[in-house]
Order: structure tokens, then C-alpha cells, then sequence
């Protein structure tokens, strides 16, 4: 079933890349094109469509390039579901959260969003309308969005955390995920966890873009880690972060540094878009990733998916919930139960 799922999903498309009706010198260009997606020139595609692009084809290339640069395809992606969903471990979310790491970077979450973003200039949103009558491509693009939206929330959570693998062996505590949880607490709630020592909040502005963060310092067995936090009224968020950057040029980032100048640095920081939160990847994502491919209609993936859903909840005791939209809550509460 695995192997018809990811045969029929690809086909579908390639004939949809084809299309229909198009002139010889149209189909010329959408078979160069997937060319190069299979193989793998995924920047080439993105500088070749992304300044002109204005059909369904271009976009779907585009969505196609971006997750082959997050270092996913449509079929690794359903593989890794499959693969964690059989794996007999007792958390499959976290052994699809490990099994992800391997095949990100540090751009992945930006291009997985950049991918979403593509695929719903065809769907207009359709995969979450339940009044939308879908026909059968449109199920299968709507299994990708989703797809793409639960891989974000696995490489976020790769990202508030130094050792993945603690989450799915049972073999201690990641120091680094302890004080990313005492973080995200305290930005929704304010509540100073005991297990982690905290500074004083200050506020750090970076320049280019006019952006003010709380910014906060969590120590835990001696490591110390830093958090920027936005807003100003509970309730909060934690800022994803990748390396460090000064506050006048977050264009050059280091990994390690001992100045002060030096801050963590937004994921996605530049002039013009808004940064990524915990809360918008690890909830927003992850509810609209599994309710999107539960509109999808693929039984065996949907149901893989759903058991991720089942194993946050449970960790909150709400598997039994006729509501089971995830909460910030019921996430810090399954990091934290898998991180012992």
C-alpha cells in the first residue's frame, strides 16, 4: 500500500505538471522542468519560474523545488510517516521527529513554508473548507500541503533542541529542549519553571528591521541558552532561532561567538517578513498539517498522521477529546514527558 500511495501520488503530479491543451513550446518548457526536478537541480527551477510564474504548473514546480531544497520530496516525506508509523516505538511522532533531522538544513523550514505557500495559490484553501467538493488532484495536493506542514513542525522542533534523539530512546534529558520548554512556558503563561534558572528579561531591537523582542537567558545544568520572545502581553511566544547574529547585520550569522553584541538570531529575520514562532509552527502548522490531509482521503497516510495528533494529546490525557485541535500546552506537555 506504502508503494502505491507514493506511485499514484507522484503520477498524479506529473500529469497535472503536463497538462492539458498546452501549446508545444509550453510543453517543451514543463518537461524541461520536470527534468530538472528529477534531477534534483531545485535552485535551477526556482531561478528559471520564480519571477514570472503565473500558471498552475509554475506553481507546482515551484512548491515541488522548494521541498526538494528543504531536503524533502513527496515520497521521502510519506516514507518517513510510514516508516516512524511502524516502527513499534512508543511515541511515532517522535520517531518522525528524529527520522526528519537527518534530511533538513537550515533553510528547510523556510522552504517547506515557501512550498505551503505555492500549493495554496492552486487551492485557495480548499483542503479546510468543508464545504469544498474536491476532485482527485486536488485531494492529492491538499495530501502535500499537509504533508509539508507537519515536516515544518518536525524541524522546528529540531531546532529548540540539542539532541533529537532524546525524544524517542528513553536515555536522558536534552538540556537545551529543557530550557526550550521552560521558554515557551514562561512566554504563555509567565510561569518560571524550577527545573531552569532564569535572568532578568531585557529587550534587544535589531536595526535592519525595527524588531524589539523580549529577550531572555535560561540556565540548565550550567548551560545557558538564549530566547527572544515576542510581544508584550501574555500570551507570548518563543522566536525560532538559527545561530547568531549582531543586532546592526543579521545577514552574517556564526554559530559561536563571545560578544555581547551577539544575539540568537530569527530564523527567517529580515526587512520585510515576520518572524516564525514556536506557537505558529508547533500548533498552527501541525493542526492545519493533519486536518489538511485528513481532507485528503488517503487512508493509510491520514491515519499514520492522525496517531502523531493522538500521541500529543494523550500526553495531556485528552486522547479521548471530541475536540482535538493541539494546544501550546499539550505540546510543551509531550516534549516534556519525552524528554526523561
Amino acid at each position: 500500500m506504502m508503494k502505491k500511495i507514493v506511485i499514484t501520488a507522484l503520477l498524479g503530479l506529473s500529469l497535472t505538471l503536463t497538462g492539458c491543451g498546452s501549446s508545444d513550446s509550453e510543453g517543451e518548457s514543463q518537461l524541461e522542468t520536470q527534468q530538472m526536478l528529477d534531477n534534483g537541480e531545485y535552485a535551477a527551477v526556482i531561478a528559471k519560474l520564480e519571477s514570472t510564474a503565473s500558471s498552475t504548473s509554475d506553481y507546482l514546480s515551484l512548491a515541488a523545488a522548494y521541498m526538494g531544497k528543504a531536503g524533502f520530496s513527496l515520497s521521502s516525506i510519506v516514507g518517513l510517516v510510514a516508516t516512524s508509523a511502524e516502527s513499534g516505538d512508543d511515541s511515532t511522532f517522535a520517531s518522525f521527529i528524529e527520522s526528519t533531522q537527518s534530511a533538513s538544513n537550515s533553510q528547510s523550514l523556510k522552504d517547506l513554508d515557501t512550498a505551503v505557500v505555492y500549493y495554496q495559490k492552486v487551492l485557495e484553501n480548499k483542503c479546510l473548507d468543508e464545504n469544498a467538493t474536491l476532485s482527485g488532484a486536488e485531494s492529492d495536493l491538499c495530501l502535500y500541503v499537509g504533508l509539508s506542514q507537519v515536516s515544518q513542525t518536525a524541524v522546528a522542533i529540531s531546532y529548540i533542541t540539542g539532541d533529537v534523539n532524546v525524544l524517542n530512546d528513553n536515555n536522558g534529558s536534552d538540556d537545551k529542549l529543557t530550557a526550550s520548554l521552560c521558554a515557551m512556558q514562561y512566554a504563555f503563561d509567565g510561569t518560571q519553571d524550577t527545573n531552569c534558572s532564569f535572568s532578568s528579561e531585557s529587550n534587544v531591537t535589531f536595526i535592519q528591521s525595527g524588531k524589539t523582542y523580549g529577550d531572555v537567558n535560561i540556565t540548565v545544568n550550567g548551560n545557558q541558552y538564549e530566547y527572544l520572545i515576542t510581544g508584550s502581553v501574555i500570551p507570548r511566544s518563543t522566536v525560532i532561532t538559527n545561530g547568531l547574529c549582531s543586532l546592526t547585520d543579521f545577514s552574517t550569522r556564526v554559530d559561536d561567538i563571545n560578544d555581547t553584541s551577539y544575539h540568537v538570531c530569527p530564523i527567517d529575520e529580515t526587512n520585510s517578513t515576520i518572524e516564525t514562532t514556536t506557537e505558529e509552527i508547533l500548533v498552527q502548522a501541525l493542526n492545519e498539517g493533519t486536518d489538511t490531509i485528513g481532507a485528503a482521503v488517503s487512508d493509510d497516510v491520514s491515519a499514520d498522521v492522525e496517531q502523531f495528533k493522538l500521541d500529543i494529546l494523550a500526553a495531556n490525557g485528552r486522547e479521548n477529546d471530541t475536540n482535538t485541535t493541539i494546544t501550546i500546552e499539550d505540546i510543551i506537555k509531550y516534549l516534556d514527558d519525552n524528554n526523561k
